[in-house]
């Protein structure tokens, strides 16, 4: 069942996170966060959301987002037949 994000993160303009991905032989180097980071850097958005299926390996691609500063704010259902994904909300200006 989706729940709604809390108004504090629709009341203001955020940036959408849709998709980031690195080759294999580039994975655990760095270079995703890098992307990101460089992404986020030049927005002036007071949010950055992205929407993860918690299941994506058995939960690491949530908990790297985690890492990120990202924490789950609510959930979604795209479609009666996609899974149920985890909106994720953090600063854009994260202090990490």
């Amino acid at each position: 069942m989706a729940t709604p994000a809390p108004v504090v993160y629709t009341a203001v303009p955020a940036v959408a996170v849709k998709e980031i991905g690195v080759i294999q032989s580039w994975r655990g180097k760095g270079v995703a966060r890098r992307i990101h980071d460089e992404l986020l850097a030049t927005r002036n958005e007071t949010y950055a959301t992205l929407m993860v299926n918690p299941a994506a390996g058995d939960g690491k691609v949530q908990r790297l987002y985690e890492g990120w500063g990202y924490t789950v704010i609510g959930s979604v259902q795209p479609s009666p037949e996609s899974p149920v994904l985890a909106c994720m909300a953090r600063p854009v200006r994260n202090q990490q």
